[in-house]
């Protein structure tokens, strides 16, 4: 099973979805950019609202990536936690400084200046931390020790954090050192500046640096590849927009938007499928545990863990329920004779032509023992269940197996017959005890035989307290 988030393959269809967003990206960035620099109406919710989502998104992706780099151990993906908390922290600090939302000039006593560099910190250090994270993937490929996991989580993570805080602080109270890059609410300067090159640069540089490295082989780097490419999509729009309010400006946040949750969707895709993954290996592992080894049918510990539950639900409902006793004949002497190797070939054949041949799909059978089984027949007169029994019987015999000692030349089986009372609630022991007793009649009866346990007649009736049994012998 994979257990690691970043293991499972990119298919045909996983690349034509991808292809899919990346084409709409594609196709509504060139539909905007002539029409980017537009004035729209302004709408005062919205920034608060974008904000919040991609905090939200940002935050959830870099939580459930931390979550998998603690399990995994691999930094990679601590890295990667750290470059979507980067983000999550730092579009948190510039809705509070974004002049409109809050306050007229921002909170945190921001300047005129503070929330535009704050977006080319977010934008130009998203891309950079992403590339730091390859790098790491490269350089430490193996999972950490478990001894640095913590110390690696504090750099990888809060490395990250740390900075957004850093350079946050710096827009906020260094903004008179830094260039200026907004007049009023025009980004004319951004565009044409070092910065916004930059921004636009490192962003192509990102997404065409994974593209290279890792050629989106797994589904978390095809889709890391989707947001980087929304993310450029933003950039590019942004920059075009030139003015805040603009449909551009519009468009570029609901890109950003995009960008956040396409990896967040990826990772829950993703865990859901380890999920099925998990209940499907625990299923199949509950299911090797509960059958026998040697003849691949049901073993006793589940035989004592179903049958009562069988009874008590057949008591219930006031039905009846049969337990057949199955023992190989003299299965000693064939040890004796043929050797353990051929005795554990003729254990699995009886044990196979039993199951082959029980009629519905709640009868089961079970290896009780040595050369003895139990079979439980739910919802089973008892006339149902010697039908049912001379049945089994008749398809060992059709075996053929080969034992000269017996009687008959062949492998038999000696079968014990006993039926709950539909309207007489039985212990599941007593029961149990009443198959074994028919079995030991059978066997007394001189073997290759089936015999049917009947409760004690009335003592007014017979008197007398001794149960009988009617023998079929073949």
């Amino acid at each position: 099973m994979n257990s690691s988030i970043m293991s499972l393959a990119v298919s045909r269809h996983h690349r034509i979805a991808a292809c899919g967003v990346a084409g709409l990206i594609l196709c509504v960035v060139l539909a905007v950019l002539p029409v980017a620099s537009l004035a729209a109406p302004k709408v005062a919710a919205f920034l608060p609202l974008f904000a919040m989502a991609v905090f939200t998104t940002e935050g959830l992706t870099a939580y459930l990536l931390w979550t998998q780099f603690l399990i995994t151990r691999g930094p990679f993906l601590g890295a990667l936690a750290g470059a979507y908390g980067y983000t999550a922290v730092t579009v948190a600090i510039q809705l509070l400084v974004f002049p409109g939302v809050f306050s007229p000039t921002g909170l945190l006593g921001a300047g005129p200046q503070s929330a535009v560099w704050i977006w080319a910190f977010w934008h130009g250090g998203s891309p950079v931390l992403i590339l730091a994270a390859l790098y790491v993937r490269q350089r430490f490929p193996n999972p950490l020790p478990r001894a640095k996991l913590r110390l690696a989580g504090f750099v990888l993570v809060g490395g990250p954090v740390c900075l957004s805080l850093l350079l946050c602080t710096l827009a906020i109270h260094g903004a008179v050192a830094l260039p200026q890059l907004v007049d009023s609410q025009s980004y004319q300067r951004l565009r044409h500046s070092p910065s916004g090159i930059g921004i636009v640069v490192l962003s192509a540089g990102a997404l065409l640096y994974l593209v290279n490295t890792t050629r989106l082989r797994t589904l978390l780097e095809l889709w890391l590849g989707v947001a980087l490419f929304a993310g450029f999509g933003d950039v590019i729009v942004t920059l075009v927009a030139n003015e805040r309010y603009s449909v551009g400006w519009y468009v570029a946040r609901l890109e950003s938007v995009l960008a956040s949750s396409t990896v967040l969707g990826v990772l829950i895709w993703e865990i859901s499928h380890l999920y099925r993954e998990l209940h499907a290996a625990n299923a199949r592992l509950a299911e090797y545990a509960s059958r026998d080894g040697l003849t691949g049918i049901f073993n006793r510990r589940y035989f004592e863990e179903r049958y009562p539950v069988a009874l008590a639900q057949a008591n219930m409902a006031q039905r009846a329920l049969s337990i057949l006793m199955v023992d190989i004949d003299h299965f000693k002497r064939f040890n004796d004779t043929f050797g353990h190797l051929h005795g554990d070939e003729c254990l699995a054949s009886v044990a196979g032509a039993l199951q082959a041949d029980l009629p519905r799909n709640d009868d089961f059978v079970a290896r009780f023992g040595g050369e003895e089984f139990v079979i439980v027949l739910p919802d089973c007169e008892r006339e149902m269940a010697a039908r049912i029994a001379d049945r089994l019987h008749a398809a060992v015999a059709r075996l053929g197996v080969a034992a000269p000692f017996t009687e008959v030349g062949s492998v038999s089986v000696s079968i014990g017959v006993a039926t709950s009372p539909p309207n007489e609630p039985i212990p599941a022991a007593e029961l149990l005890a009443h198959a074994d007793a028919a079995l030991y009649r059978a066997k007394e009866a001189g073997r290759n035989r089936v015999n049917v346990w009947h409760p004690a007649p009335l003592p007014h009736t017979l008197g007398s307290s001794a149960s009988s049994a009617s023998v079929h012998a073949h």
